[in-house]
């Protein structure tokens, strides 16, 4: 498998593909990046991966470059824990407008 070019241009990782196998919630990636409003945009502060926050907890986490690189199911009491200890902040205008162009 590795990587190969999904809807629009989100690229899946092997990782992802892997993911997917076990019953992980990939396949949604680009309709909740489509859907998703500013405020469902984060940037993790460690490595600048966008964290895409959709419905029933789903999360998926893109290189800058628009590799995806998985999705899993955070409870909100988690993701709230994470913009707590500063390891995700809310996106910037830029990097928003950034993460939309890659389903456009």
């Amino acid at each position: 498998m590795g990587s190969e070019q999904g809807e629009a241009g989100i690229t899946r990782s092997e990782h992802a593909w892997l993911r997917s196998e076990e019953g992980r919630p990939v396949g949604e990636v680009v309709n909740d990046i489509q859907r998703a409003g500013q405020r469902d945009v984060f940037i993790q502060t460690d490595d600048r991966r966008f964290v895409i926050r959709g419905p029933r907890g789903r999360e998926h986490i893109i290189e800058p470059n628009g590799v995806h690189v998985t999705s899993v199911r955070r409870p909100d009491a988690a993701h709230q824990a994470r913009l707590r200890d500063a390891t995700i902040r809310a996106a910037t205008d830029d990097e928003f407008k950034t993460l939309k162009a890659f389903v456009e």
